[in-house]
């Protein structure tokens, strides 16, 4: 972390003092908006499918999201750091933009390869032999692959505007999409829906904002922006991504995996109880977006105590965020599952109390990640993350009793665990 300003290229970068969450508020509002139209989505979905229909699209939401983001986060992290470190610097982009272009185009293709590979296997242990929700899958996953490209530009070059707006064309496509499920059960539609938001929330508002994009990347100069040091940075980024997903999507697919004559409704149930503590990771999607681009440029330009207080102010406001979570759960948690996904979606007080003070360590956790990689410190997150999550799988397989529960204990104590280890990693021993 640069602690002299002089000896940066761009005078106007070093005058500009931004805080850290420049943009977090309009991002957060944003994914608080697209996050309750995603709650109306699973709500309808639900309602409409039922619980055995309706866990096919919890695994097929489940497993595309947890690609997407193990494959696609860590691109759309490259881009946002690289670009903002950069342009704080004055110089040019265009080498990133390619370097991180052509990582993503190999990805696809790699993907696609592997899913012609193992189309029977995946099309029977996920989706009880429906091919066409395979098919789905991996469509959504490159469309959403194109998303996260697009995100990682917009938060790089921070207009968090766009960024906002494709958040929110996202949920709202989708529901457009998904309106037939008001008059007629189609499982089909429900699952296109899922799979078609993420490119529409990318193209429309990158079109709209194709000259503000464009005039942002003012920087040159400097040196290039290699492939390697795209992958350098991107493969730490893919092992939290793995064990991100993994704690906060895994569940239902745990229950898949593991099999039963009622597993896909056991998954549908237990994904409904994790979504509706989930309502703050969706808004802390929004933070975290500015969080790294801002954190990037603090430690380009400010000191080492500065950056220490900004992180443990982020900290410190997630936590308040966390036992807020954990209240409301304890108060309203089982009536509120009732209420909103209809019959055959039930959930005890204590599972859902467990799995509120999961998601409010994964929010702090996750606040910690977001510094270590402005700091260029992926390797050190990298190992905080997997460690959790393989403690969540073996606390899964170890926990005796009903499947909610098990997931409930592992993923409280995994996310415990994960925010002891970021804490110490970035607040007790920082990288100089």
């Amino acid at each position: 972390m640069s602690t002299d300003a002089s000896a940066l290229q761009a005078p106007a970068a070093i005058a500009e003092r931004r805080p850290v969450f420049r943009g977090a508020w309009l991002l957060s509002g944003s994914m608080l908006l697209s996050g309750v139209l995603i709650y109306v989505f699973h709500v309808l979905a639900a309602r409409a499918l039922g619980p055995a229909a309706y866990g096919q699209i919890a695994v097929l939401w489940a497993a595309m999201f947890l690609a997407v983001i193990v494959l696609f986060r860590p691109i759309e992290q490259t881009l946002s750091r690289a670009l903002a470190n950069r342009l704080a610097r004055g110089e040019e982009v265009a080498t990133v933009l390619r370097s991180v272009t052509l990582v993503a185009g190999a990805i696809v293709a790699l993907l696609s390869a592997g899913a012609v590979a193992g189309w029977d296997a995946i099309s029977e242990r996920l989706f009880l032999g429906d091919s066409a929700m395979t098919a789905l899958l991996v469509v959504g996953i490159a469309g959403y692959g194109l998303a996260y490209v697009v995100r990682g530009v917009l938060a790089g070059v921070r207009w968090f505007n766009g960024y906002g707006a494709s958040l929110v064309v996202d949920s709202l496509a989708r529901l457009a999409i998904a309106a037939p499920l008001l008059f007629v059960a189609s499982k089909l539609t429900a699952a296109a829906a899922v799979v078609a938001a993420g490119a529409v929330g990318a193209l429309i508002p990158l079109w709209v904002g194709r000259d503000r994009v464009i005039g942002a990347m003012h920087g040159s100069g400097g040196t290039r922006f290699q492939l390697g040091s795209a992958l350098a940075f991107a493969a730490p980024a893919s092992v939290i991504a793995v064990s991100d997903q993994l704690l906060v999507n895994g569940g239902s697919l745990l229950v898949m995996v593991e099999g039963g004559a009622d597993a896909s409704r056991t998954a549908g149930i237990v994904f409904a109880a994790t979504m509706l503590v989930r309502v703050p990771v969706y808004v802390f999607q929004g933070l975290a977006a500015s969080l790294l681009p801002n954190l990037t440029h603090l430690s380009v330009v400010a000191d080492a105590g500065r950056f220490r207080r900004a992180v443990v102010q982020a900290t410190g406001t997630v936590l308040l965020v966390g036992a807020a979570i954990v209240a409301v759960a304890a108060i309203l948690g089982p009536e509120s599952m009732r209420l909103l996904y209809g019959s055959g979606f039930d959930a005890g007080r204590s599972e859902l109390v467990l799995l509120g003070a999961g998601v409010g360590c994964y929010l702090a956790a996750s606040t910690l990640s977001q510094a270590l990689l402005a700091l260029d410190a992926g390797g050190r997150a990298a190992g905080c993350w997997a460690i959790a999550a393989v403690l969540f799988v073996a606390l899964y397989a170890a926990v005796p009793g009903e499947a909610l529960m098990r997931i409930a204990v592992a993923f409280a104590v995994a996310t415990l665990v994960n925010l002891v280890t970021l804490g110490t990693a970035t607040l007790w021993r920082p990288p100089t």
